[in-house]
């Protein structure tokens, strides 16, 4: 997961809509990407000249980029603050943003505060409903990690009443449920899941996981069979590989050959 948001938080486009200052902004936030300690003196340079969210934000880019996670959280906090100060619209996808870091930097705690403060729609931001659903995925991903089960599955049952069509939270909700050994509505997840995405290798490797847990091996394999073959490179293929691996090889059955001793008769 770390690596895939890693690849989201620095491919993703500046969070600003509107820099005070456009052509500096990106220039800092391009710079982030290629030479990060340079980026870190003109962001901090910037910063010091009044260069307030944008220059805030982009000092925390380059801070990730450069390995710096404890100080980057601490300058996304605060361009967060200050976007909401300034009402900014692009106040909750630099929450997401700040959420993201915190998942890199191994800051689960403060990714679920960041979410939370992007969920409280911060300056009157307005949130269409797949985006909301899309903020209590993720912020399920990271209460499963705190170990926050209940609310999780809480976020995740929100998300699929707001944004029915998205089968991501469906998915979770199944993992989630087969986890706390409620198969019934794992099953009945999986199944909106399938239906969204029928050839998502991460559907098919729950259908394999949810299978197995139910104790049906030739299910589980031809589900992990399936994950393995449309994932080949991802980690869904890699798990359900892995998962293929741990149970015995199937044995076909013993064909009867012409060698066969007729019975004695008695």
């Amino acid at each position: 997961m770390k690596n895939l948001l890693l690849v989201g938080l620095f491919a993703a486009a500046p969070a600003l809509a509107a820099p005070s200052d456009p052509t500096r902004y990106a220039a800092c936030i391009q710079l982030a990407g290629k030479d990060p300690a340079r980026a870190l003196q003109m962001a901090h340079g910037w910063r010091l000249e009044g260069g307030g969210v944008a220059a805030r934000h982009c000092l925390a880019v380059a801070q990730m980029r450069a390995g710096h996670h404890e100080a980057a959280l601490k300058s996304y906090e605060a361009a967060g603050m200050a976007s909401e100060d300034a009402r900014d619209p692009q106040t909750v996808p630099l929450w997401r943003q700040a959420a993201e870091a915190a998942m890199i930097a191994g800051k689960p705690a403060d990714a679920l505060r960041f979410l939370t403060r992007a969920l409280a729609r911060p300056a009157g931001s307005e949130l269409s409903p797949r985006a909301e659903a899309d903020l209590l995925t993720f912020r399920a991903e990271v209460q499963v990690e705190l170990g926050q089960a209940a609310p999780a599955m809480a976020d995740l049952t929100r998300a699929t009443e707001l944004s029915p069509e998205f089968f991501m939270p469906w998915l979770l909700k199944a993992t989630l449920a087969r986890r706390s050994g409620d198969l019934a509505t794992a099953e009945v997840a999986l199944v909106k899941a399938a239906d969204l995405a029928p050839q998502s290798a991460d559907v098919e490797l729950e259908a394999g996981n949810l299978a197995a847990a139910k104790g049906d091996t030739k299910l589980a394999r031809q589900a992990w069979e399936a994950a393995a073959a449309d994932g080949l490179g991802t980690p869904a293929g890699a798990a359900a590989t892995a998962a293929l691996g741990r149970i015995a090889p199937e044995l076909p059955e013993k064909p009867l050959t012409g060698d066969v001793s007729p019975a004695t008769p008695r």
